[in-house]
């Protein structure tokens, strides 16, 4: 078993368009790290203190030498996080093609939403969306379960959003 320490990349005040958004909001992103989708496999993170607020986990697609990603990898990748009295807030997985996208000009990022009408589970856990409980201690695991080796040139990341639009 791995299990790797990160900590918070970067914390940045946005403010948001249209009429819910009369104050500015902070948003953030959690970088724990590259994920290889060039091979099966997995890896466990020890998560630092995370904030009081929603989170969505998902992974981070950026071409190299900042090209303009052309297609969604043909892996099939899951993402679990377990709060510190082992209870699984999120077990989420499926064929990326399957994930909802958010597009910049040079990345995408790829979550899950839950399933309508499904019940929150512990920490708020739904899709790989999360409301991490203030000093909670979490274990987040990524597992490649099907890959795609041409994904090897492609810098994929396994990240957290939160605060303000994804």
């Amino acid at each position: 078993m791995k299990l790797v320490a990160v900590s918070l990349l970067a914390l940045a005040a946005f403010s948001l368009a249209g009429p819910a958004a009369a104050q500015p909001t902070k948003r953030f992103e959690l970088d724990f790290g590259p994920v290889d989708l060039g091979r099966t496999g997995w890896k466990e993170y020890r998560l630092p203190a995370l904030p009081d607020e929603e989170l969505t986990f998902g992974l981070k697609l950026t071409a190299p030498e900042g090209q303009k990603l052309q297609h969604l990898p043909r892996a099939r990748v899951r993402i679990t996080l377990v709060n510190e009295l082992d209870q699984v807030v999120f077990d989420a997985g499926d064929e990326l093609e399957n994930w909802t996208r958010a597009e910049s000009t040079q990345s995408w990022f790829l979550y899950l939403r839950g399933i309508d009408n499904q019940p929150r589970g512990p920490d708020g856990g739904w899709g790989t969306y999360a409301h991490p409980h203030k000093g909670g201690d979490y274990r987040l695991t990524v597992e490649t379960i099907k890959s795609d080796a041409t994904m090897s040139k492609f810098v994929v990341r396994l990240m957290g959003v939160g605060g303000g639009w994804k």
